[in-house]
């Protein structure tokens, strides 16, 4: 997506998101949860800076990384499965570095979407861009091997890669540490 208009539409939510009476930001230092296994989701997070992960354990009792919140690409912090549905989540998300966000709670969320459509809007647009970004992952996984993987990721999200650990970037990719490592020294 055009990188232009990824930053006007991170400006366009925090300049509605001003209008409305939230709290103030909090920060999560590093480690912190925003949300925990299991955790009942009632909330969702505009981050406004910072870097945050969500993982998940599989059936084995690994951990895997499924996505990385950073502002403007991805800033909404969320289960969203367990945000809509009610359910426990099957995530963590924690903050990998300092980071700061607006914390809404479901029910004011509810509130905004129904007394502003402009936000309803914004909101909608953001789930389909979200929905997009999911599916190319997916096809991603699908279609390239490890080693594409790698270089598309390196490609889309250099300033991301310079922040995370291997072992992280790895997990992301669906690949072991050491297959990474190989790879990158062969680039």
């Amino acid at each position: 997506m055009d990188r232009k208009k990824i930053i006007s539409r991170f400006e366009h939510t925090l300049s509605q998101i001003e209008t409305f009476n939230l709290k103030e930001p909090v920060v999560l230092k590093k480690g912190e949860l925003f949300i925990d296994y299991g955790e009942k989701n009632k909330k969702l997070g505009i981050l406004l800076d910072g870097l945050l992960y969500a993982s998940y354990l599989s059936d084995s009792g690994t951990e895997w990384v499924s996505r990385f919140f950073f502002p403007p690409n991805n800033f909404i912090v969320s289960n969203h499965r367990g945000f809509v549905l009610g359910k426990d989540s099957t995530e963590a998300i924690r903050a990998y570095e300092d980071s700061r966000l607006i914390f809404i709670e479901k029910d004011e969320f509810k509130t905004l979407l129904d007394e502003n459509h402009k936000f309803e809007r914004t909101v909608r647009i953001l789930a389909e861009e979200s929905y997009i970004q999911a599916m190319d992952r997916i096809h991603s996984f699908q279609s390239l091997n490890a080693e594409q993987r790698i270089r598309k990721f390196f490609v889309e999200y250099p300033e991301l890669a310079q922040k995370l650990q291997r072992q992280h970037i790895a997990s992301y990719l669906g690949i072991h540490r050491n297959i990474l490592t190989r790879i990158l020294y062969k680039l």
